[in-house]
């Protein structure tokens, strides 16, 4: 079945952003080798398929790579891909080399260390994360601190080491360079750094292929072990059971264990409450949302590093309007720059606003007030038929005042189109509800806080 233009070219158009993205992240000998050779099959329905020229290229891309494509694509793109590779036969153009043609090196120099590897299972920390690379600020100087704590010291500092905090906020960052930094102290060994999934996964295939003891000499006999993303082993009752014990095994011979999380150990349900109370023996860091200066900062060490003349008031402007998360602040650089190259023309504060319009509003954009409601219930837990419901429940009350007062402060509507949204005949009410939360930011720092975070949420 032939593919229609209108898809061919979107999928053209997404593909040399990727394809762009590698040649400026990756070695010119790790590109030709590995990622030239891949093409796009497909996007779309939330998933961009890859093709590589045989199993043997897909295995290995699957393995090493695909987190890291699922990491950077969504940001270059504008929207959220799961990736998959497939394998794709049809000839490649003569100057994509061969995996038969050009044997991967047996060793590599610990500057230019990948996650290549003859066996692609043999986890090795990503060289890109190492503490050098991480921007430190008031959001994760704790965090910073006692990653390089325990590498300098592994096994009899803090052991564990458990860090949580949202998605995207430098977690595996900081897990991958501990790992580096414990390997390059040790001059040698072997650091078992995973996440969740992949330790599940060789689980199961160990499990089923009896070859358990190999599995627990992978991630018993190493000189570290550092899982990604504990949350997920939760209802995976025999993945946590050998987990406990390796933990226990590990941590009886004082050998370091790292983990992180998107939130505590208190909050992990659906895991052993004996397997949660370890991961309070050592030491619990939360890493926060980087403030502006950090994030700034940011922008400014990755440009630097990827060799983008990025301007101040393009700095000024991502810092400002993506807040959250480091992911996507780096993914909307690399957005920008890749339109930039693509276009040849230099990054501008008009091009960041143009590329990035889907993110970041337009000077004087107000949110409108359905909007504000569905952030609002979000946030309360509620749906918007409570909030705007003639309900006077406390739980309701309030956060139906707390939406009517950023109506009128963030979407300065007139009080009698709020009044009408919220099934309101008199707008008095409405005045009245604006004047409460005005009282109650600064008596009550939980209305303060609220406020604050949606106020936030709803003015990128």
């Amino acid at each position: 079945m032939e593919v229609p233009a209108s898809v061919s070219s979107s999928l053209d158009q997404a593909w040399s952003l990727v394809d762009s993205f590698l040649r400026t992240r990756l070695r010119p000998d790790l590109y030709d080798r590995w990622f030239a050779p891949l093409r796009p099959l497909s996007v779309g329905e939330g998933r961009l398929q890859i093709g590589a020229p045989d199993k043997f290229h897909r295995d290995f891309v699957e393995d090493n790579y695909r987190a890291w494509f699922e990491e950077f694509v969504p940001g270059l793109l504008g929207e959220r891909l799961r990736i998959a590779f497939s394998v794709d036969e049809s000839p490649r153009p003569p100057s994509a080399p061969s995996p038969a043609q050009d044997p991967l090196p047996m060793a590599l120099t610990p500057s230019a260390r990948e996650i290549a590897a003859l066996d692609p299972r043999d986890s090795r920390p990503n060289p890109r994360y190492v503490f050098d690379t991480f921007v430190v600020g008031a959001s994760n100087h704790f965090a910073f601190a006692a990653a390089q704590a325990v590498a300098q010291n592994p096994g009899r500092t803090w052991n564990p080491l458990f860090l949580h905090g949202d998605s995207g906020l430098g977690k595996t960052h900081l897990l991958h360079a501990v790992a580096a930094a414990i390997l390059e102290k040790q001059g040698g060994g072997r650091v078992a750094i995973v996440s969740s999934e992949r330790y599940t996964n060789d689980f199961v295939a160990a499990l089923s292929k009896g070859m358990m003891d190999e599995f627990r000499r992978k991630y018993r006999e190493c000189s570290a072990l550092l899982v990604d993303d504990v949350q997920f082993l939760a209802g995976k009752d025999k993945t946590a059971e050998e987990f406990f014990h390796t933990f226990n095994e590990l941590h009886d011979h004082h050998v370091q264990i790292v983990l992180s999380s998107d939130r505590p150990p208190k909050e992990l349900k659906g895991l052993d409450e004996r397997l949660c109370s370890r991961f309070e023996w050592g030491m619990r860091v939360q890493i926060e949302a980087p403030e502006f200066e950090t994030r700034a900062a940011i922008l400014q060490k990755k440009a630097s590093v990827e060799g983008i003349d990025l301007p101040d008031d393009v700095t000024e402007l991502l810092a400002q309007h993506i807040r959250s998360n480091v992911r996507e602040l780096e993914g909307a650089l690399m957005r920008v720059a890749a339109f930039a190259s693509l276009k040849k023309e230099p990054i501008t504060l008009q091009l960041a606003r143009d590329v990035l319009g889907d993110i970041i509003p337009p000077p004087g954009y107000r949110p409108p007030i359905e909007k504000i409601q569905d952030a609002v219930a979000m946030h309360y837990g509620l749906t918007v038929a409570k909030l705007t419901s003639p309900s006077r429940e406390q739980k309701v009350a309030l956060p139906r005042q707390v939406a009517m007062y950023l109506c009128r402060e963030l979407a300065k509507e007139k009080f009698q189109s709020i009044a009408e949204k919220f099934n309101k005949k008199d707008h008095t009410t409405v005045i009245a509800a604006v004047e409460r939360i005005r009282t109650l930011k600064e008596s009550d720092p939980t209305v303060n806080a609220a406020v604050t975070a949606l106020t936030a949420k709803l003015t990128p």
